[in-house]
């Protein structure tokens, strides 16, 4: 008995302690700047920009030395937007959608004077319109997630100036007509109780306005710069309300883009809203 005890104390001296393998962390440092726009579709300096803004929420709880920094969380998230790809292994922090919200795209619609310098169009406050996002719908809610084309979208309003900023967002499931979002939208109330003035939104056919092609092509960029909004990349494999997240963040960091000055080739974007109007499905809440 005691050889046997002697014999599996010297086995366990002799075994070797695995070694504890970490990758990589991700960062910025040694990247050439062409480089990090082609992989985060933002410059250094703009990657910084949010990071302040949400950095003290994205900070590791825990004071264990291998914790994932706020950095590394902040470009795993711009990766997955930008490409599309791992949607089941990174997880969108929603503090980036709530901090970042308020002073991104708070900037107002005072853009009558741009519009007029652009196209030539006076009191112009904002061209809308709408854009689809595909995704996978809960199935007790499957049918108002449905849209015209049989697939399963978000219907995503969109107001932009003149440079193509995005200064409004409305969410609503798929089913949900472009005229019945911006009738149920704060947007719609500040118009009609003149909070912009005698100021008029430009639109497309589905709205009872004017044509105006700035807002498609502002699609085209977001959709091509963040490749996880357009159908190519598949339906956003999480519920409506991350979807309706990850938009919000996207529109923000498209903002961020144009005012450092980032540009983006825009893709075609087919959309499939233009549909005939009702007055939505049941249930058929923004989101």
């Amino acid at each position: 008995m005691a050889a046997v005890i002697v014999a599996r104390r010297q086995r366990r001296h002799n075994r070797q302690r695995r070694e504890r393998i970490f990758s990589v962390r991700v960062t910025l440092f040694g990247m050439i700047e062409e480089k990090i726009i082609e992989t985060y579709r933002l410059s250094g300096d703009a990657i910084l920009e949010p990071l302040r803004e949400v950095g003290a929420d994205l900070d590791p709880v825990t004071r264990r030395s291998h914790a994932v920094p706020a950095m590394a969380k902040l470009l795993a998230t711009l990766h997955f937007l930008a490409s599309g790809s791992f949607q089941r292994t990174v997880a969108v922090s929603s503090g980036i959608s709530q901090s970042v919200f308020s002073s991104a795209l708070s900037q107002g619609l005072n853009t009558k004077h741009g519009f007029y310098v652009v196209a030539g169009f006076p009191k112009i406050i904002g061209a809308i319109d709408c854009t689809h996002v595909q995704l996978v719908p809960p199935s007790d809610r499957e049918h108002i997630y449905r849209n015209r084309k049989h697939t399963h979208s978000l219907n995503v309003q969109v107001v932009c100036d003149s440079k193509g900023i995005i200064t409004n967002v409305a969410k609503y499931p798929g089913s949900v007509h472009n005229s019945f979002i911006l009738r149920n939208s704060a947007l719609f109330s500040h118009l009609r109780d003149g909070k912009y003035g005698d100021g008029w939104l430009l639109g497309d056919s589905a709205y009872p306005l004017h044509p105006f092609l700035l807002t498609p092509r502002t699609f085209g960029v977001l959709k091509s710069r963040f490749r996880c909004l357009d159908r190519t990349g598949g339906a956003l494999l999480y519920s409506p309300q991350k979807v309706a997240q990850i938009t919000i963040v996207c529109c923000i960091l498209h903002n961020i883009a144009k005012r450092q000055g980032i540009e983006h080739d825009a893709m075609d974007v087919e959309e499939d809203c233009h549909h005939r109007p009702h007055t939505g499905p049941p249930n058929a809440a923004g989101l």
